[in-house]
């Protein structure tokens, strides 16, 4: 399966409290025996998102998603197996077994990443040992001077200076075997010669770290006038500007501790709040936020605070982005920074208690854009038309908010501000709640817990694969079973092989449901380890032996049928294409197995 040993991947499993690192990016409550909170990976208001520490597994039955804590790493931040198996040993101290990336020859994807990864963390070292250790990271020694960044600080975002020189890193690189990497990371390019050099030259450099912490890209800014002033690293397998945000590892657990994030744009403006104490500072990648960002971001909170320049042009540029933070399914603040400051040079200047009022300060968007358009808005009927556009510009917002309470608190609140008749408040409603928002709406409607419908491409399992993944799951967490299954040979039954398999491995097994987890779903789909999770989860029978006996002679009995029906068919094909005494022989033995379908 992986690399690793087993009795590596056992003890990690082991010692890796599902409670706990769910818990960092899901607020839990106790609902009987299982933890329950809101998905991280798809936007509810309603929690369908459910935890079992007992068993060791999470599902979701909102979206489908479930398995085991690797799998639940995996998604969340975007890891292979061996990549979220490191980061848990990590996190608990368990040393794993160092394997070089020759290990790592012939794995495709992953060796491909793990080459990439390496190559950016040589560059990242590399950097930052110019930075610090020679004469060429003098100017820019100098200009962290400038801008009041302490050292500690720089090496807490692992800031370096890229030399001036045309191909130092890349001989660097060379000598490591990772030129090819480099290549498509954008860290190293080659002439018409073929020479290769290097792209960041003469550069103050900000990696780029993912939650794990490891550098996914760069950021290069010029310290004299050359043009352009920024270059990030090119598009890659693990590095997209749209999709990642500047200072996130870093910011992760204050985030989370704060439950709020602020975002400003620059490298260095979120560096100087992270010094002045705002520790949960992250920046975009000089382009403009986006959806996915946002959704990243609200794996660990909801409160976002957005900084914006105070002049026209930022309120302007604030409600510009208001559709892309409803489109996450957020409801942001905007902080506005006074007129020939940023953050850096607020804080500089100004010091923290300054921007901590900011922050107090800070406006729902929302209600900025709901007073907006009240002041569009004429009064009495001589502006009819008018009035009809400021409705529909605030029915298309209004569409993206899929809480109906916020819903609902908005919609008066727009009455309220623009003076709507009870006509324009229920054409309002109407324009807020097409059919798509109106199935959001319910779906995230307060009341019981109930689940999420499942998304168009979140299939829902036929009888054979609920039945083959339910002896599976069976015989995981009731190992008293093992026996009786594997002495019908109930792995025949499947009709996939790759099941049929599973099956019979943990029924010749005599490790606990724990042990076995992990590898039983690291050799199942996205879609399987959903169903699986959902059956472990959905269980109630754990103290009952007679029901629990029941559904293994349930699913037995559902692939039986399955079996029968499908020798029926292959009977009847027989009769219909055969000749002569064949032709009756497969009749006379399709009678005998109809007979016997109708018996069972």
């Amino acid at each position: 399966m992986t690399r690793f040993t087993e009795s590596e991947i056992e003890e990690v499993r082991s010692r890796a409290d599902i409670l706990e690192i769910v818990g960092v990016h899901v607020r839990l409550r106790r609902a009987g025996r299982n933890f329950v909170g809101l998905c991280p990976f798809h936007n509810e208001k309603t929690p369908s998102f459910t935890v079992n520490l007992e068993r060791g597994f999470f599902h979701c039955f909102g979206c489908g998603a479930g398995g085991t804590v690797f799998d639940f790493i995996m998604k969340l931040e975007g890891l292979t197996f061996p990549e979220a198996l490191q980061s848990l040993a990590r996190r608990y101290g368990i040393a794993l077994a160092e394997r070089g990336l020759a290990g790592e020859a012939g794995r495709g994807a992953d060796s491909e990443r793990a080459r990439m990864f390496a190559a950016n963390q040589l560059a990242a070292d590399f950097y930052t040992h110019v930075l610090w250790n020679t004469s060429d990271g003098e100017v820019a020694r100098d200009y962290l001077k400038t801008r009041g960044i302490t050292g500690d600080t720089a090496r807490t975002f692992m800031l370096g200076f890229a030399p001036p020189r045309t191909a130092n890193l890349a001989t660097t690189l060379n000598k490591r075997g990772l030129l090819e990497p480099a290549f498509k990371l954008g860290l190293a390019r080659r002439d018409e010669s073929g020479t290769a050099y290097d792209m960041f030259r003469g550069r103050l450099m900000f990696p780029i770290r993912d939650v794990q912490g490891r550098v996914i890209g760069f950021g290069g800014r010029v310290l004299d006038n050359r043009l352009p002033k920024y270059i990030n690293s090119a598009e890659s397998m693990l590095y997209s500007k749209g999709c990642a945000l500047y200072g996130l590892g870093e910011a992760r657990a204050a985030v989370t501790k704060a439950d709020r994030a602020i975002v400003v744009e620059g490298y260095i403006d979120a560096i100087a709040l992270w010094q002045a104490g705002f520790k949960e500072t992250v920046a975009t990648l000089g382009t403009a936020l986006t959806p996915e960002q946002l959704r990243l971001l609200s794996r660990y909170t909801r409160n976002i605070l957005a900084c914006f320049d105070g002049d026209q042009a930022g309120r302007s540029a604030s409600l510009r982005a208001l559709e892309v933070f409803l489109q996450a399914g957020l409801l942001a603040r905007g902080v506005f920074i006074p007129q020939g400051y940023d953050p850096d040079t607020l804080v500089q200047q100004r010091g923290a208690a300054h921007f901590s009022g900011l922050l107090q300060r800070s406006e729902l968007l929302i209600e900025m854009f709901l007073r907006q358009q009240a002041e569009l808005a004429p009064k009495g009927r001589a502006g009819v038309d008018a009035r009809a556009r400021v409705l529909a510009t605030i029915g298309e917002k209004l569409r993206l908010i899929k809480d109906e309470f916020q819903f609902n608190l908005l919609v008066r609140q727009a009455v309220d501000l623009v003076g709507f008749t009870e006509r324009e408040e229920a054409v309002l409603r109407r324009a807020g709640r097409g059919p798509a928002a109106r199935v959001a709406a319910r779906s995230s409607a307060p009341g019981k817990l109930t689940a999420a419908p499942v998304p168009r491409d979140t299939p829902s399992p036929d009888a054979v694969v609920q039945a083959e993944l339910g002896l599976i799951a069976l015989a995981l967490h009731h190992p008293e079973l093992r026996s009786q299954l594997k002495s019908r040979s109930c792995q025949d039954l499947f009709v996939d092989r790759e099941l049929a398999s599973l099956l019979e491995e943990v029924c010749t097994s005599d490790e606990s449901s724990g042990a076995l987890d992990v590898a039983v779903t690291s050799r199942l789909d996205e879609h399987q380890r959903g169903w699986l999770s959902r059956m472990v989860m959905g269980s109630s029978l754990k103290d009952n032996p007679t029901k629990i006996c029941s559904l293994m002679e349930d699913y037995v009995a559902a692939l039986d049928q399955r079996r029968r029906r499908r020798e029926i068919a292959r009977l009847r094909g027989a009769a219909l294409a055969g000749n002569g005494d064949e032709a009756v022989a497969a009749a006379q033995a399709l009678i005998v197995a109809r007979r016997r379908d109708v018996q069972a």
